[in-house]
């Protein structure tokens, strides 16, 4: 287990990795028990947009595919003004979530709520979702209408015509523009709104670009 501190608006978040985290169906090692990249350039992003800062005051914010650290999600209620996050994966990376939220400060389910969701299950419950964040989710174009089940069960419409809001960020490769077409064909606005390029959090000699989408579901989609 190793740990680390990241800053996000001029706050120092700390990091907690947990070394070993297996998939019991596999015995894999799960990766997302890491930091990446993804995460520290989505939540930079967040910090630095106004339209971004605007949906999250006051928000509840959920993080899909939040690994083993959640960072984006806890960022959001840390310094970022969110008034709750809601961090799922499976449930073998679920301690490393309930580690870090504990690590930063986040002790109350009513700032940090850690819970299992696989793609393609809803929540149990009709949680009122505001913004979706996801980094370093987008590898497997097969697996995105799972991912878009999911999310449209997270979306919401308001009276006033607003509604949820998701961002995502992700290396820039040729299989994350697959996924964006499939999610597009899911009935999802996917947007590239930022791009960076920057060293590689674990590799600093070597650098990659890395790009920030925004997310939207179509209006006629609600309900399907």
């Amino acid at each position: 287990m190793g740990s680390l501190h990241v800053a996000v608006a001029g706050r120092a978040l700390a990091v907690v990795e947990r070394d070993g985290t297996h998939d019991p169906a596999t015995g894999r090692v799960l990766t997302g028990s890491w930091l990446w990249d993804s995460a520290l350039v989505l939540a930079s992003h967040l910090a630095a947009s106004p339209s971004a800062l605007h949906h999250l005051r006051g928000a509840t914010a959920l993080e899909l595919g939040a690994g083993g650290t959640g960072l984006p999600g806890i960022a959001a209620v840390a310094c970022l003004g969110a008034a709750r996050c809601v961090l799922t994966d499976v449930a073998a990376l679920l301690p490393g979530l309930r580690g870090n939220a504990d690590a930063n400060g986040l002790h109350a389910a009513a700032q940090a709520d850690v819970r299992e969701l696989r793609w393609g299950d809803r929540l149990e419950d009709q949680l009122e979702v505001d913004v979706v964040l996801m980094s370093d989710v987008f590898y497997d174009p097969e697996d995105m209408p799972a991912m878009a089940a999911t999310l449209r069960g997270l979306w919401r419409w308001r009276d006033d015509g607003g509604g949820t809001v998701g961002w995502a960020a992700s290396e820039v490769r040729n299989s994350v523009l697959e996924c964006m077409d499939v999610l597009r064909e899911q009935g999802f606005e996917v947007d590239e709104v930022d791009r960076v390029t920057r060293p590689l959090l674990r590799d600093p000699d070597q650098t990659a670009a890395f790009a920030v989408y925004r997310v939207s579901l179509r209006q006629q989609e609600e309900g399907s």
